[in-house]
Order: structure tokens, then sequence, then C-alpha cells
């Protein structure tokens, strides 16, 4: 819990959310305390809880002198300040300063507090139960609730008794740590536990839970003999519940106020004899504004903190914000809106309380010194000397000086433009991208990494999607680019969708031109990706070794061989065949003539 009031209500106490305690005083709406532990930024407070107690000494107080012991008996309020380390802070609201300190060991963050009497009361780090000793100012015990983390814890009146919550409500035997009861009903982690008997006479309990993100807070009957797990009533809200005071009337009924994180407060009325099947709507509702004046009809909320039952129908609230709250006492009426209309709270600064701390004139020729320097040749400069500029001294760290008039130029842009890449600047990818030097853009795509490339078509993409220098300027880009990674661009899988939105604008560009502006573009491609080729492997068309083995020149001079025999043999087979043709041809004409001869004698 971040803020409370004490028993009495004469005191509010609040944890900032850097874990500063400030402490109110409600009579005179003033702050009357503020703390600031010393380790409060690696060891904030996480929680607090009004506690009493009889004169109690712990072990663990620091020695310091010995003081005159209050002369007022009786009890004494205190406040129990959790820790995010795991210990215990006692602060004491009459002396303004700690009590004392007790350490926990345990190593880890008290999330909330209930106190059992004057000398122990429970506490709840992480998962575990703790129960401490303010006499003794240690742990007596400690066991595990679960595996959840316990977000509120609550003492009861009943002896031997425990309430932790979660997501869920844990009824627990203290003596023998064994679980009673669980009751579910909410769907976030329950922030808020407050309970109080129905009647003197009567020994049932209720207790009402709320959660964090919840708009119900939910009654609950912790009476051992009642088998029902289920809420006797819910109460309905438009918000979270921040906090909660009841009050319990002679006839049992109950009255309650709860504040929400919307800055409203609502009243409820409850007669606890049975079990309600519907959410119950407040009976009024309480709302602070401010008319601010500056325009006209409209009025400011002022946001309600807290709230606190002084009486049956008399109500304390809290307004305002951390700075500046103020504290009012208001009648209840039988109305379903209460609207308070009050001043807007302005913070006013005492001129007399002022700083008065005056600031030195720092000059131009002062000399800060630095761990790099040392403090003895800390020098001034010199009036009228002017130090030398950052070119000059760029430009004697150079090994070829450049003329005057001329500007250094960068060989390649591969780093800035893999820093545009990466983060995605588009200024820088602009920038880089609007160069037009062909030996600039060649160095730049060599030294790019591979896993940009892809990431560098889209960005041409979009280039060459624009205007006419901007699609210039792409093209010339991408062109280099398919002449340089040509052969990473063909392995890629998804090659066909990633160029295909600059295919089509390619395309539409195109066909307003001539058709033979197509065939150049791809033949410049080709021939350019064929030259560099050439260059790259000219230097490797000699063989890098020859090797000669015996055998092998014996059997290829035995091969020229055979093939001579071969075609000697083949040469005289076709001149027999050739003589061979001749012969028959003389005899057919010899055999001709003959025929001819014996026709003539015949005739």
């Amino acid at each position: 819990m971040s803020s409370q009031f004490d028993k009495s209500g004469a005191y509010f106490a609040q944890l900032s959310e850097d874990g500063k305690l400030k402490v109110w005083n409600t009579a005179t709406n003033t702050l009357e305390q503020e703390y600031v532990p010393d380790l409060h930024l690696t060891s904030p407070c996480t929680c607090l809880q009004f506690v009493e107690f009889w004169s109690c000494k712990s072990n663990n107080a620091s020695p310091k002198k010995k003081k005159r012991r209050d002369s007022t008996s009786g009890s004494i309020s205190d406040i129990a300040l959790g820790t995010n380390s795991g210990n215990l802070i006692i602060y004491s609201i009459s002396k303004g300063d700690v009590k004392f300190f007790v350490k926990g060991g345990i190593n880890l963050p008290i999330g909330c507090l209930s106190p059992i009497n004057d000398e122990t009361f429970y506490s709840g780090a992480e998962e575990y139960i703790v129960l401490w000793n303010m006499k003794l100012g240690k742990i007596v015990n400690k066991w595990k609730s679960g595996n959840d983390k316990i977000s509120a814890l609550l003492a009861l009146p009943l002896e031997g008794r425990l309430l932790t919550a979660s997501k869920s409500i844990k009824l627990w035997d203290i003596d023998n740590k064994a679980l009673l009861k669980t009751f579910k009903g909410h769907s976030s982690e329950v922030h808020l536990l407050h309970c109080f008997p129905c009647s003197e006479s009567s020994e049932s309990t209720y207790v009402i839970s709320g959660s964090k993100s919840d708009r119900l807070l939910n009654c609950w009957n912790i009476n051992e003999n009642t088998k029902d797990k289920n809420a006797v009533v819910s109460l309905l809200m438009e918000d979270s519940i921040m906090n909660l005071s009841s009050n319990v009337l002679p006839d049992g009924s109950v009255k309650l106020a709860a504040c929400v994180a919307s800055g409203v407060a609502h009243i409820f009325h409850l007669v606890l004899n049975g079990r309600s099947s519907k959410p119950m709507k407040p009976k009024s509702t309480i709302q602070v504004v401010s008319d601010t004046g500056q325009k006209k009809d409209t009025i400011t909320s002022i946001p309600i903190v807290s709230c606190f039952f002084r009486s049956e129908d008399s109500l304390m609230i809290t307004h305002g914000n951390s700075i500046l709250l103020k504290f009012e006492d208001i009648e209840l009426i039988n109305q379903k809106l209460i609207c308070l209309v009050r001043n807007p709270q302005i913070i006013q600064i005492d001129e007399t309380k002022k700083s008065k701390i005056i600031n030195p004139v720092i000059g131009n020729d002062i000399h800060y010194v630095t761990p790099f320097n040392n403090v003895d040749t800390a020098k001034r400069k010199a009036e009228g000397k002017l130090e030398v500029p950052m070119e000059k001294r760029l430009e004697n760290l150079t090994i070829n000086k450049l003329e005057d008039g001329q500007v250094p130029k960068a060989g390649n842009m591969a780093q800035l433009l893999l820093q545009g890449l990466r983060s995605k600047d588009q200024t820088i990818i602009k920038t880089v991208l609007s160069r037009r030097d062909e030996q600039v853009i060649k160095s730049t795509l060599k030294r790019l990494p591979m896993k940009v490339i892809s990431q560098l078509v889209k960005e041409l993409t979009n280039l060459i999607q624009g205007k006419t220098i901007s699609s210039q300027t792409g093209a010339l880009w991408l062109k280099h680019l398919m002449q340089i990674h040509a052969a990473l661009l063909i392995s890629n899988p998804n090659l066909p969708d990633l160029f295909a939105p600059m295919m089509n604008s390619i395309e539409h560009r195109l066909t307003l031109l001539a058709p033979l502006n197509r065939l150049k573009g791809r033949l410049n491609l080709l021939v350019s990706q064929v030259s560099v080729s050439s260059e790259e492997f000219r230097e490797n068309e000699e063989a890098m070794l020859i090797f000669n083995d015996k055998d092998s020149s014996d059997s290829d001079q035995e091969d020229v061989a055979m093939a001579e025999l071969l075609n000697s043999a083949s040469e005289n087979e076709w001149s027999e065949e050739q003589s061979s043709d001749e012969e028959m041809v003389e005899n057919n004409k010899s055999i001709d003539s003959d025929d001819d001869d014996d026709d003539d004698e015949m005739s």
C-alpha cells in the first residue's frame, strides 16, 4: 500500500514514486514531515503500514546517546516501511526520524505489510510469507505460499488466520501453515484487502477485495463453517479502486467509501444478510471541481486521492496532487451526485526563501581541466590569439596535402550506406544514392556485404519509380550493381519478386521510347559483364602446369605409325578397286563391239 491514514485520521502518509515518505497533518493541511532513505535510489521503500508500539525496543537499534524517554504512556503511532532489499524501517512520527532498522536477510522486495499486535506483523516478499518480531528485531518464521507473487496480505482478527492474495485469495492456518480456503473472482492481481465484522454479535467476518484492473469490489464471507467460496456481493464502479474506508453502523450495516483512479469517490451502503446475484451500484458519488475562469463554462476536475470515515455521516476526503494535498470534512447527504466546487490550488513561492546562490560569469578564455590533461599545465589562452582550426589540423595529418581550394574526396561511401541501410535513415540513404560519380559507385558497391544487397535493391526501386533525376541516378546505381553482383542476384530464389516492381516501372518507361532502347540496355549489360569476366580470367589463360609421360608419348608415336599404315593400306585398296573398275569398263566395250559386228553380218 502506498498511502494510508492512521487509526485516528490525524496523519496521512504517502510514498512517492521514487520511494520518499511524506507525512501530512490532516488538521492543519500541511506537509509536516518528509523522509528520504539513504538508499532511496538503490533500495527504495515499496510499502508502508501504520503500527502501534507500546514502548517497543529492538536489539538491532543503532547505539546512540541516551535520551529522555517519552513521559506519555500508551501507544505511539509509527510507520513501518518495507524496502526493495528485504529490510524494514520503523519511522517515528513523534521524533521525525528513524526509530530503528531491522535487517531481514531475505534479499527479496517487501510488497505488503499487515500488523497483528504491537510486536509482530506479517509481510509478503515475492511468494513467501514472512513473520517479523519487533521485540526481537528479526524474522521469526517464513514459508512459501505458492508459485504466485503475493500482492496483498491481511492478518485477520480471527486467531491464527491470515489472508494472502495474488489473482486468488487464500485463507491460511498460521499454526499449521495449512491452506484452508481459496477464493476466486478477480482477473488480475489483488492489491487491496479490507476486513470488518458485520456486527459485534455476529460470528461472520467479511473481507472486501479490489484488484488493479477490475472495476469490481468483491465482498467475501471467510467464515470456515460456510462452504460457499463465491463473493457474497459485488460493488460496481467505472474504474479501478485505489483506496477504501469503511464504517460499521450499530444496526449491523456497513458504509463503504471507495476512491477510484478517475478521481471520484463512491459511497455504498451494505446490508449483508444474504447473497446478491447482481452487482450493486453506489448510492452517491463525490466529485471535486474548480473553475479556472480561463474559458466560459469550463471546469477542471480535482482528483480525490483518499478518504476516511470520521463518523457515520462525516467523511474526510483528500484531493489535489502529490505536491499539494488538501484535507476536507464533508457531511454525507442522500444525493446521487455531490459536486464540490473549490478554488484552484496554486503553489505560492516565498520570495524570502529563494536561493541566494550567484552563478559566476564564465568568459571565453577559460580552460577546462579534464582527466586527460594536467592541472599544473592548465593555462588560460592568450588574449587575441586564435586557436588553430580543425581543418588545418586534419590537413597536417594527411600524407599528400591538397592544394589550396581543393576539397578532399572519399573513394567510397560503403560504410555510410551500410549505416543508413541498417538504421533505415532515409536522409543518409538519399545522401549516398544521390552521387553520380561512377568510380565512387563501383567502389561503394564492391565493399558492401551480401546481406544488404536485397535491401539496396528495394531502395533503388523507390528511386527508379520517382522523378526523372532520381530515376536516372537509381538506374546508374542499378546498372553497376548488376554488373558487380550479377552472380549473387542470379542465385537469389526470390529474384522475380525482388525485381518485379522495378521491371514494371522500367517497362512502362521504355514503352514511351523507341523499342531499340531495350536492346541497347541489355547489350550494354551483357558486354560489360563479358568484359569484366574476361579481365578477371585473362591472367589465367596460360596453363599453370604441364606434365609429360614417357609411356603416353610412346603410345602416341605408335598411334601415329598405325594411322599412317592404315592410310597407306586404304589408298592401295582404293587404287586396286579403281583399276578393276577400269578393266570391267573395257570388257564391256569389247562385248558391245562384237555384238555390233554380228548384227551387220545378219543384215
